[in-house]
């Protein structure tokens, strides 16, 4: 079997097993059940379930990861990059599949080694274009009151607080988007918010 293949095998049993016995009940003798391989081909690919557990949380954030890359990459401006990123994250956060499947890594994760880092590396990939977007601002005069670095990883944790489930049940996506909006671009020097 390709490694790849047989990567993908072991991931696939892996998720049918947590789902019904949960991580920490799941062993890695009822993932290979499952996927039918042997032991040796569990620690060709994978040093440990933690490990596993770890390639299976990335596989699953790296569509949207690459779906946000691409969707701002292409908007025609800084401010609208901007929008398109905060509608982006928007709709991960309202997409019950979505934020779900994070959701279940996230909490089996938590006491996994690694797990800060790969959240890190979530964070950090998602955004990257929203960073983009507003160095593209502040070299072109979009974002006069902007500071890159900071503003970014703010905005972030304020699209995921007003996606969050308290606010999600009170608030529509359309008027969350908007909220957000209502604070973001006046903060980066936008003048004419609409």
């Amino acid at each position: 079997m390709e490694p790849d293949a047989e990567r993908r095998q072991l991931m696939d049993a892996a998720l049918k097993v947590m789902r019904r016995n949960g991580f920490l009940g799941a062993s890695v003798q009822d993932i290979l059940d499952h996927a039918g391989l042997s032991t040796r081909a569990f620690y060709r690919q994978f040093q440990s379930k933690d490990d596993l557990l770890l390639a299976m949380f990335r596989t699953a954030a790296g569509p949207d990861v690459d779906h946000v890359a691409q969707t701002v990459a292409g908007a025609p401006s800084p401010v609208e990059a901007v929008c398109i990123w905060v509608d982006e994250i928007m709709d991960i956060a309202y997409d019950r599949k979505r934020i779900q499947r994070l959701v279940m890594f996230n909490r089996s994760a938590r006491q996994t080694v690694g797990y800060d880092d790969e959240v890190a590396w979530l964070k950090d990939h998602l955004v990257a274009p929203l960073l983009d977007a507003l160095q593209a601002g502040v070299t072109d005069g979009s974002f006069p009151a902007a500071d890159p670095m900071p503003d970014a990883y703010s905005i972030f944790e304020l699209v995921w607080s007003v996606a969050g489930p308290q606010v999600r049940q009170r608030l529509e996506h359309r008027d969350a988007y908007q909220h957000v909006l209502r604070f973001c671009l006046p903060a980066l020097g936008v003048r004419d918010v609409k």
